[in-house]
């Protein structure tokens, strides 16, 4: 059976009905984990038997092994449970087909959980393994939460923590650290740490966050535009001491400036933010990109627009088939985007 809803596999894992397998893949290894507990405690009636729960990893597993744990019988138990953390791509095709195999028929007496963090890069695998998994089971993909529901998740974690995490501060540490929600947790943490108790506020956030590369090439973004070439450079420093490669920089800086052509277009257009982004095909929790981009989108004329990206584009084919430094490009790509904007 597939879920297309996490809240009706939600209902589903709190009911005692049960699945001879789950198959629980995706982009937030949170929420993999988090089931995949939920799903062990369930399958052992509460408690973690380590005669009835046995665990596997790609890297040292053992088909017979695996084999024979799934089809054994339970220890003075009603049931067992046998959880796979599972990468498709480190199996050759007899294994994985084997493992598909024995995953889409096991015995009644035990629960499988496999749980797949890291998605194969061949989408034929993927569909192999949901097809023998929904054959017997349970099939959820664990992706991106609506925005709402991640900052109710990290308005209830604040809490627990005894600290106060208002909507807006929670929209602006999302913004700096993603959706992921294994790296929200972890840094709300040392936020709420930092702060011991009562609200947080967005100084809290910048004095601890680290910010993922997309925000800090927003934060380059935002220096150009501004005409802030000090801080531009600065911000160079910072990513390239952390060792972001100078073609990934230009990467994520060219994708926020096409943000920022789209979202010229949108407001040119009198495109609300909220319809912008569904019809450019953004998720919803991403919709906060269109609208900040509507919004920076005011410092630049079209023309402006089309000369950065074609600068940028210029920069990433150097970058790729000539020997030069990589520094050198990069400085001098957002020297040139500077004297684009006029604001040096």
């Amino acid at each position: 059976m597939k879920y297309t809803l996490e809240s009706d596999f939600s209902k589903h894992v709190k009911r005692e009905e049960q699945h001879r397998v789950y198959l629980l893949y995706g982009s937030q290894p949170y929420l993999i984990s988090l089931y995949e507990k939920l799903l062990v405690k369930k399958a052992l009636d509460g408690s973690f038997d380590s005669f009835n729960l046995h665990r596997f990893e790609t890297s040292e597993l053992d088909m017979q092994a695996f084999y024979d744990a799934v089809e054994s019988l339970p220890f003075l138990s009603g049931g067992r449970c046998v959880t796979l953390d599972l990468e498709p791509d480190k199996l050759d095709s007899s294994t994985f087909d084997e493992l598909c195999t024995v995953l889409s028929d096991p015995p009644q007496t035990t629960c499988v959980v496999v749980a797949v963090k890291h998605p194969p890069s061949k989408k034929e695998r993927l569909a192999k393994l949901v097809k023998a998994c929904d054959k017997a089971g349970g099939v959820i993909e664990l992706g991106a939460r609506r925005n709402s529901d991640t900052l109710r998740f990290l308005r209830d974690r604040a809490q627990k923590n005894g600290c106060e995490l208002s909507s807006e501060v929670g929209s602006y540490l999302i913004e700096r650290c993603t959706d992921d929600m294994m790296t929200l947790a972890t840094e709300l943490d040392k936020v709420c740490a930092y702060v011991g108790s009562g609200g947080i506020s967005r100084g809290d956030v910048d004095a601890v966050v680290t910010a993922v590369i997309q925000a800090r090439v927003y934060d380059l973004s935002k220096a150009i535009s501004r005409g802030s070439f000090s801080r531009a450079m600065e911000l160079i420093d910072q990513l390239l001491y952390l060792r972001e490669p100078a073609a990934k920089v230009l990467t994520v800086l060219a994708g926020g400036f096409t943000d920022l052509y789209r979202g010229f277009a949108a407001r040119q257009a009198g495109v609300p933010a909220a319809q912008a982004a569904t019809d450019l095909g953004y998720a919803k929790n991403r919709a906060f990109v269109v609208r900040n981009a509507m919004s920076d989108s005011g410092d630049y004329s079209a023309p402006q627009l089309g000369q950065m990206l074609d600068l940028l584009a210029r920069a990433d084919l150097r970058l790729k088939s000539t020997g030069a430094n990589d520094r050198v490009i990069l400085e001098q790509t957002v020297t040139q985007l500077f004297l684009i904007t006029g604001r040096r």
